[in-house]
């Protein structure tokens, strides 16, 4: 099921994301709590197509944001997947202290 490229950029700004556009491109790159950007939890989404993000590109997108499971990846969207929740999945995967 695809998602809204509007709604994850709403929802990735509010949860520790920056935006950078670069070309046909916006790439998103996490940004901790005390400001610094880590390059290793990071996506891009196209500036082109309909409006949404094709369930291939989730696929990707899930890897590159660390998350294990496309569900929990559409619950971030959603915002169902807190900020809270987002740092405590990075922390367990050693990305934070």
């Amino acid at each position: 099921m695809p998602a809204k490229k509007r709604c994850f950029a709403s929802s990735a700004l509010k949860k520790g994301f920056i935006e950078i556009r670069e070309g046909n491109h916006v790439f998103y790159r996490y940004q901790t709590s005390n400001g610094q950007i880590d390059d290793r939890i990071y996506t891009k989404v196209s500036h082109g197509g309909n409006g949404d993000i094709s369930d291939d590109n989730l696929a990707k997108m899930r890897r590159e944001m660390k998350f294990d499971k496309k569900e929990d990846l559409m619950k971030y969207i959603q915002c169902t997947f807190t900020l809270e929740m987002y740092r405590n999945l990075l922390q367990s995967k050693g990305f934070l202290e």
